[in-house]
């Protein structure tokens, strides 16, 4: 009989967030907030096109994923680009050059990403991509919701973003799809019967895909499992990782951002763990330098295998070295800023139209060829896609397989 262990909740701190919405800036402010990252402005494309359609981005360009942003705004310059020497959007016979008005930093930060947003949003653009952080993207979906902005956030996974209404999608998978198959790798793939969860509950991401995979967990029989929190500035998961032992947990999931994966896996190895270590999209950039052999027996999902070989792949990796000169934030949220710009793009083209109104409902009833797999979309605006699996081999990613 199926058995949920107690769950053991750790002590918050209560973060209060304040949320006022700040008066967005127009073009004086884009060079304050917008183009910061050392890859500048997309490179001028000559053509002759009959008129131009804007678009605006958000990342973190700077604060604690900022390695994420580096990859965003290279790979949405990128894409900016490779549509323009393709001679633009096409819409009726005409032919509109794409620019980006500003690409704003939320610094990982959703007091920031809501100001971020406001200065995209005073711009005439036709969408904002953006931005990584679920707690980002949520501190301005409503905004844009209500005054009809449409939004493609490319990495934020959160299950409640895209249910704020019919001008918000994703291009990346849902947590309420994503946390049902973290526990399905558990019980199918590593054929646990008890399983430990570690995740911090001051996070939108990470609370959020505890809670759906326990979910699934809930109506799985002959499965037990236990939650252990903690906090995002966590350092010392020693206390976690000894009641998971004490446990008999064959599996430990740890769904949380990639700058504090080491220090979890390390301490657990140190430990004496050697079972499997699962985590979410969020491992993505993970540094295992000087960790190496620590991360065997460790699995992530992915959004897509930057090491497929496929020619969407090969073209993309092969494009942004010759771009950037190096692989530097080449990763799976870059693929992702890439990929919603080219859907955005295409979905203009069967809409007929830059206006946000109009390409919503082209993007609902979309078919685009991802690098990570085919994507729909359901009735939320949430992405239907594969998902990638990947694992290390003494500190090389490798893939692992797909669900």
């Amino acid at each position: 009989m199926r058995r949920k262990i107690r769950k053991t909740i750790a002590l918050l701190t209560t973060l209060t967030i304040g949320m006022g919405m700040l008066t967005g800036c127009g073009a004086d402010s884009a060079g304050e907030q917008g183009q910061e990252s050392s890859s500048g402005s997309p490179v001028e494309v000559e053509g002759d096109f009959d008129g131009s359609v804007s678009i605006a981005g958000i990342a973190p360009l700077t604060g604690s994923f900022a390695s994420w942003g580096e990859g965003a705004i290279n790979a949405y310059n990128l894409a900016i680009k490779e549509v323009n020497e393709a001679g633009g959007v096409k819409i009726d016979g005409k032919s509109y050059k794409l620019e980006s008005a500003v690409f704003a930093d939320d610094k990982s930060d959703a007091t920031e990403a809501a100001s971020a947003y406001n200065n995209c949003a005073s711009y005439d653009v036709s969408a904002v991509i953006g931005s990584c952080s679920s707690s980002c993207t949520l501190s301005f979906v409503e905004t844009a919701q209500e005054s009809g902005m449409l939004v493609i956030t490319p990495y934020s996974t959160n299950a409640t973003i895209c249910k704020t209404g019919d001008y918000i999608f994703r291009e990346c998978f849902s947590d309420a799809n994503q946390g049902p198959t973290l526990a399905k790798m558990a019980t199918d793939e590593f054929k646990a019967t008890n399983i430990a969860i570690v995740a911090a509950e001051d996070s939108d991401y990470c609370a959020g895909l505890a809670e759906a995979m326990e979910g699934a967990l809930d109506s799985t029989d002959g499965v037990t499992y236990e939650h252990y929190g903690c906090v995002t500035t966590d350092t010392d998961y020693t206390a976690q990782i000894s009641k998971a032992i004490e446990q008999g947990a064959e599996v430990i999931i740890y769904p949380n951002n990639y700058d504090t994966v080491p220090n979890f896996v390390q301490q657990a190895r140190d430990a004496g763990f050697d079972g499997p270590i699962l985590g979410g999209d969020a491992w993505d950039g993970t540094d295992v330098t000087g960790y190496e052999d620590k991360f065997n027996n460790c699995y992530y999902l992915a959004h897509v295998d930057l090491s497929a070989d496929t020619d969407a792949v090969k073209n993309y990796v092969s494009a942004y070295k010759e771009e950037y000169g190096s692989d530097s934030g080449l990763n799976a949220v870059s693929s992702l800023y890439y990929d919603s710009i080219k859907m955005l793009v295409q979905a203009m083209e069967e809409a007929g139209s830059t206006d946000p109104s109009v390409i919503k409902d082209a993007l609902l009833n979309i078919t685009y060829e991802s690098m990570g797999g085919t994507i729909t979309y359901d009735e939320n605006g949430d992405a239907v896609k594969p998902f990638t699996i990947e694992t290390f081999e003494n500190g090389e990613l490798k893939y692992y397989g797909s669900f």
